[in-house]
Order: structure tokens, then sequence, then C-alpha cells
């Protein structure tokens, strides 16, 4: 029968175990180096001719070579525990034998742990191949010592233990642990980052996760590495799978856009009311591929200030009519510019582990920028709190997260009644998941500040996501998450002291107004005491035509509540001459000087990967950050 615990400990420092398991490492000496032949040879008769050899050398033999090592054989017996099938350590016709029972000793149990894991997995048993491997692993301190195994059985065990790693990463995606199975293989690449087969997994479980943005990352780390080392791409394996993970995100279906089919009616508040019938136009498509709605008109720039002057002039009637204290839209908002040029804070996504790696950040990167994307992400997220989120702070940079759910709507009931959106914002588990998320990311509140742009695009996280009073159910989506935005508000603040919370727009949400419907500039109406709640104010840039007009009014409208960060810059699908004709219109002392005077106070890139495929696009990046960037304001 196998022990259940080892007796002998040879991986890592020789020790021999109590019946609990512990026991300090045998000190350097003439009882270590008897052990450790012994067990070399465990359960063999050891001549007395080779135990010498190993304890003396050949000039340093004892006058009696046979009384020494008995002697030395009398204190080796005090340290072992008994041997219930007969004597532990046996002498007898000049030799020695150490009877050493099946699991023991912990290399010959570790093996076979991993042997049984390996075919348990393939069997079908996942969980048993977990419990195994995990045992396994439990036992590693080390590679045993020289004296004990030779360099090629070192090299099988060393092996073997990559094994027992691949089988439990692989049983974990298979029984639905794919955040466990992350865990482990990034720590396996500390081991070792030039595994392509920990990469492959590591892909392929955050694949499983639904993090797509992490395994893409992943495999430019993978490249990246792998190309500093040896100047040679990643294996046919990995590239496969980049290939795979390209074509999930490219058939990833929009959001289908929903248009109601009858006229509604819908109040605004109690002592306002809109009464006009409504037949919504065709809506932007969900996520990446939104397309804004044209506008009629170029707006021209008296247009421009009648819209900010509306926006100032709503929040003083919403206060009269409700009578309730709204506070009005702080304008004179500070100015990070130095004597000679307007300054902002740069940040860098879609991760702050890829984001480190980045060229991009020697040049000014002050702030990481991180996606949660739901619940899965939290392990993840919080497994950075012993490492990754103090180092960022500790380097003077600044952390965002960019809350983004992207699901399809449903009817939900909400406290406001019947509606249709995304279910999880507004879910009993969101505010938990924020909380972990906030204590995961939270930082001195004399530091560095942590961004959190809320709500991602949040036009679109209702099933019509053609305005405000597209429908009922919509209307009432979007007050219940004016609800939930101001639980979230608070929560943030209590949890992190050092957060600022902000709602997320779309960048071409000033480009158009349709009242009718409250869309375009229309929609800001109804979001004004959640935006002057707001510590700053966040939109995205992310049109395929360009972004820098966009980007110019969305400042001019934001700024009237708030700094103002553009959260998120990256033209869809990476056209290089549209990214490069927005960073040349927007990043010149003329044009920044307005928008840091309406308010623009950061502006983070959505990735490098566009910049890293063109280098005359990375050295305008490069040059930009360097010519107009800071590090964040502390506390």
């Amino acid at each position: 029968m196998a022990q259940d615990e080892p007796v002998f400990a040879a991986l890592g420092p020789l020790t021999v175990l109590d019946p609990g398991g512990a026991s300090d490492p045998l000190p350097p000496g003439k009882r270590r180096s008897l052990l450790a032949v012994l067990l070399r040879h465990r359960n063999t008769w050891v001549p007395v001719e080779e135990l010498a050899g190993a304890l003396w050398d050949r000039t340093g033999y004892p006058s009696s070579i046979s009384g020494s090592l008995k002697t030395y054989v009398h204190q080796l017996r005090k340290l072992l525990p008994d041997d219930s099938g007969g004597e532990r350590l046996a002498g007898g016709r000049g030799a020695y034998r150490l009877a050493v029972r099946p699991g023991e000793l912990d290399l010959d149990l570790f093996e076979s742990l991993v042997n049984e894991g390996v075919e348990a997995l393939a069997g079908g048993r996942p969980a048993d191949a977990v419990a195994r491997q995990r045992r396994a692993l439990g036992l590693w301190r080390g590679l045993p010592d020289e004296d004990i195994v030779d360099v090629v059985t070192a090299r099988h065990l060393e092996e073997m233990r990559w094994t027992a790693r691949y089988c439990q990463a692989d049983a974990l995606i298979e029984q639905g642990d794919a955040a466990e199975a992350i865990v482990v293989l990034r720590a396996a690449l500390g081991d070792d980052p030039l595994r392509e087969l920990v990469w492959e997994r590591l892909m392929l479980a955050q694949r499983a996760a639904g993090w797509q943005v992490d395994a893409l990352a992943s495999y430019e780390q993978a490249r990246a590495t792998l190309l500093e080392k040896f100047g040679a791409e990643p294996g046919r394996r990995l590239q496969e799978i980049y290939r795979t993970l390209l074509s999930d995100t490219a058939a990833a279906p929009a959001k289908p856009a929903v248009t109601p089919t009858a006229p509604v009616v819908v109040p605004v508040a109690s002592a306002v009311a809109h009464s006009a019938s409504v037949v919504a136009p065709s809506a932007p498509a969900g996520g990446s591929d939104v397309v804004r709605p044209e506008p009629a008109a170029v707006a021209s720039p008296a247009r421009r200030w009648s819209r900010a002057l509306f926006a100032g002039l709503l929040v003083a009637l919403l206060a009269s009519l409700s009578g309730s204290s709204v506070p009005r839209p702080a304008r004179d908002v500070p100015a990070l510019t130095t004597a000679s040029r307007p300054r902002v804070l740069f940040g860098l996504g879609p991760n702050v582990i890829e984001a480190e790696r980045s060229p991009l950040v020697p040049s000014g990167i002050g702030m990481m920028t991180t996606w949660y994307h739901g619940p899965k992400q939290l392990n993840q997220m919080e497994g950075w709190r012993n490492d990754v989120i103090p180092r960022i702070y500790r380097s003077g940079r600044a952390m965002h997260v960019v809350v983004a759910t992207w699901e399809e709507g449903t009817s939900i009931e909400t406290s406001r009644g019947r509606a249709c959106g995304q279910p999880y914002p507004l879910s009993a588990e969101f505010l938990p998941d924020m909380r972990r998320l906030a204590r995961a990311f939270a930082g001195r509140p004399d530091g560095p500040p942590l961004y959190i742009s809320m709500f991602h695009g949040l036009q679109k996280l209702a099933c019509a996501n053609t305005g405000y009073l597209a429908d009922p159910a919509t209307t009432l989506y979007y007050q219940a998450l004016k609800d939930r935005y101001f639980e979230v508000l608070k929560l943030f603040h209590e949890e992190a002291p050092n957060a600022r919370v902000a709602l997320n727009w779309d960048g071409w949400t000033a480009s158009y107004d349709e009242p009718g419907i409250g869309a375009g500039m229309s929609m800001f109406q109804y979001f004004v005491e959640a935006m002057s709640a707001s510590d700053f104010q966040s939109f995205n840039a992310f049109e395929k035509k360009g972004n820098a007009e966009d980007i110019r009014q969305m400042v001019e409208v934001l700024g009237a509540y708030g700094p103002v960060m553009c959260a998120y810059f990256g033209p869809h699908e990476d056209p290089v001459d549209v990214y490069e004709t927005d960073l040349r219109a927007t990043f010149t002392p003329a044009a920044l000087s307005g928008l840091v005077a309406d308010g623009l106070f950061a502006f983070s890139f959505r990735d490098d990967d566009l910049l890293r495929a063109s280098p005359s696009t990375m050295t305008m990046a490069t040059q930009v950050v360097r010519d107009y960037g800071h590090l964040p304001p502390r506390g």
C-alpha cells in the first residue's frame, strides 16, 4: 500500500518529515550525505565501500571505515521514522539498505501523482486530474540535490513538473474554471516565459473565460518575448490560435438595432412632457461597429456655442422646476498647461499588463488603462493587487478602468418598472462586483488617481439605442441606469479613496441633435444631475472616418460639467491615414490649447497595435506624448 504522505522530502533541500509533515532540512554533514546516497539506491544493498566514497575523500579515509560508518548509521537511525514493514535502515554482510515504501519518497510520489492526473484527464475525469496535479505540484520545493539524482533524472523531473502544470490547466479549462487556469499559467510563465506550450494554453484559457482582448494581448507578449530572445516568430500552433481569436472577434455579431414599430409618447419629467409621435430612424450598430447618424449639416461655431448655452440653461431650468439644488456645472476647469505649451495626461490600454510593455510608455505615458468586461475578470484583477497595481502607483502613474459590458439587451424588471437593456449593470451582482473592482484598484488618497469610466458608451446599453425617448422601456432603463450610477459613484468613493468616477459617452453624441427622440445633443439633458455629480467627464473617439471634430465638440459640451477625458482613442479598423490625421489635427499647440481651455485633461490610446504595425504612426504618437504629456497630480 502506498503512503498517503511522504516520509522523505528530496524535492528541494533533503528533509526527513515527522508524522505531521513538518521538519527542518538536514544540515550539511556526514549524516545528510549518508542519507542521500541511501535514498539514491533505496531498497538496495549499498556496499560499505560505496558509502565511504560518498562520505570521505580518498585521502581522508578514517583509520576504521567500518567503525566510523557505524557511528553515522547509528546517528541517522535516530532521525528516521519506524518502518511498519520491518527495519528502516538495515545492515549486514558489508552493506546497508534503506527501506522506502511506495509513496514515502516525495519525488516517487510526485511522478506517480502526475501520471495518475494525466490518465484521469484522458479518461474524462478533469476534477480528479486537477486534484492529483494540485497535490503533485504542492510537493515541489525545487529540484533534488545532485547527490540524490543524476543530471538526466533531474531534467526528467523538471519536465514532469511542466507536464503537471499543462495537465492541471487543461483540466481546469475543461471543467469550466478558466480563470483559475489563467492564474496557474501566469505563474508558470514567471518561471519560463519562453515556453510556447504555456502561451498556447494561456490564450485558450483567456478565450474560454471570454477575455478576447487579454488573449490577443498575450499573443503580442509571447511574440515580443520570442523575437527579443531568439529573433523568431511564434510557432505554427500559437499563430493558429491567434488567427482563431481574430476570427472570433471578426465574427462577433453586432447588437441589432431595435426600432419601435409604433409611435410613442413619453413624459420627460413631472413638470415637462413631450407629446409627439415618434418614429425612430435607423439606430447605430452596437459595439465597436457603431456608425453615428450623419448630421444634416456641419454645426457652425454659433450653433456649438448655443448648445453649450442650452446645456447651462437647462441645468438652471430643471433645478427651478424640481426645487432641487442641482449645482451649476463648473466652467472654470484648471488648464494643465506650462508657459510654453499645453499638457495632458496620456493613457494607454487595453490592459495594464500589455500597456506596461509598450515602447510608447517611456515617452511619457502617465496612465494605464484597463477594460472591465464582466465578473470573470475579477479574480485576475484582484491578483494584480499584490504586485501590478502597487507597481503602477509607485511609478507615479494613474490607473484608469473602463467598465464596458457588452451583452444583448433583454426585457428586465427594474426599480422603475419593466425596462429593456443589458441586464448585468442593473443586476443584484453588479454592485458587489464593483466593490471588488474598487478594492482591487484602490490606492492611497494622496497618491496617483484611479479614474473610472462607467457604462462605456452608455447610449448602447438600452435595447433601442436610438435615443432616451425611443420607447417607454428604453426611457425606464435609462432612469434605472442613472439610479445605479449614483450607487456606483458612492461605492467607489467609499472603497477607493483615490477614485474619480464619470459616465462614459460615445464621441459622436455631440455631432447631431434629434430632440424628438432624445438623441444626440438632446441626450445630455436627461443626465444633467449625474454629470454634475461626476468627478470628471468621459467619452470615446473611435470613428473610422475621423475623430478630430468629434473630440473638439465633445470637450466643448462636456467641459461645462467638469474636466474631460478622452477615455478611448483608436479609429475603428485602425486606418493609418485616419489615425495620423486625427493626431495632426488634435495635437498642435493651438488646437490642444483650445481643448485644454475647454476642459480636456486626459487622452488615452486604446492600445498600440496599429502603432507597432506602422512605424511612422508610432513615431508621430511618441512625439505627441513627449511634447504634451505629463504625470498625474497626486491627491
